[in-house]
């Protein structure tokens, strides 16, 4: 019998610092929400496979396109389609994210070489979901 549970996600991030990971909570075998605490600009890149969905639960953010950029505070939301080259800012340090996608999003840098900052993506609720 599946039992609902619940999880905070400010608690979630809290032990972690920005952009050191990405918490990835599975949905099923096809999506995935990923929460992150932001930090800085993080590099050009590009989705092959699917659409991203981004909101912000807290703070500010930009999501620089190559047509200008798009600033979301606390309750926006918005959708990077499919291949669209794009950049994401904090705006706010702190600012947290909480990002809708395919389990095979997959990613292109457009500078492959350049470096991440600790960018990783972990899942922190494997075990506390059931």
């Amino acid at each position: 019998m599946w039992k609902p549970t619940k999880i905070n996600l400010l608690e979630l991030l809290a032990p972690h610092p920005p952009r050191t990971n990405f918490h990835v909570i599975g949905v099923d075998e096809d999506y995935t929400v990923r929460v992150a605490k932001t930090m800085g600009r993080f590099p050009w890149h590009s989705h092959p496979n699917g659409d991203e969905g981004w909101f912000v639960f807290e703070g500010r953010l930009g999501i620089h396109t190559k047509d200008g950029m798009l600033e979301l505070e606390r309750g926006d939301f918005t959708v990077i389609p499919r291949g669209i080259h794009h950049s994401p800012e904090a705006l706010v340090p702190g600012t947290v994210v909480i990002i809708f996608n395919r389990r095979d999003l997959g990613m292109t840098l457009d500078d492959p070489d350049i470096d991440l900052g600790g960018f990783q993506e972990r899942d922190l609720t494997k075990n506390s979901i059931e």
